[in-house]
Formats: structure tokens, sequence, C-alpha cells
């Protein structure tokens, strides 16, 4: 039988510059599945998963994804990540930001 966990990560997160979401503990998981979803108008972002062997120091972990200015929806798919588990979100500015909610579901 497989454990699983879904949690917020990140609720109505306003944008205006690159932006690193909340850590999170991992370890016990064996698949990571991040939900990425703009409330209105937003440019383009880029969201890079990203891994630490502490939760301080990151490094980019597999492809980028896009969620293009004309949708609101974005899946980022995780496997073989250690502990620690990001995104990096990067596109939004002062004179285009964004809102973001980002949801962490786990499975092992």
């Amino acid at each position: 039988m497989l454990t699983s966990a879904t949690t917020l990560v990140e609720r109505r997160a306003v944008l205006t510059a690159a932006f690193g979401t909340h850590p999170y503990e991992a370890a016990w998981a064996s698949e990571a599945l991040f939900f990425v979803r703009a409330e209105g108008p937003h440019p383009e972002l880029t969201i890079q998963p990203q891994v630490s062997p502490d939760g301080i120091d990151w490094l980019d972990r597999g492809d980028q994804v896009t969620l293009r200015a004309d949708r609101d929806l974005v899946d980022v798919e995780m496997a073989r990540f250690g502990t620690w588990v990001r995104l990096l979100i990067e596109g939004a500015t002062q004179d285009a930001p964004a809102t973001v909610l980002v949801r962490l579901e786990l499975k092992g």
C-alpha cells in the first residue's frame, strides 16, 4: 500500500521577481507532482524543479516547465529527488506580476 499526502505550498503568492517556493521535506516519497495555478492575468512563467541536501542550497533538477500567459494551470513532475524539493518560478516583474497557488502531491 502506498502513502500519499497533498499540501498547499503557496497560497496566492504575488510574484514580482524570481521566486522560490517554500522548501518541502519529502524524503519518504518516491514521486512528487506540483500543480502551479495562476490567478488572473500573468506573464509567461518558467518553472524549474529544484532539490537540496539541506533546504538551504538548491540545484536544478529535471526539465523546466513553461506556464504560458494564455494558460492558468501546469504540472511539474519529479522523481529521484532526495529529501528537500521546491520550485523556482521566474518571469514575473513589477510591471507584469503573477499571483500563484502551488500544490504538492507526494506518493511513496
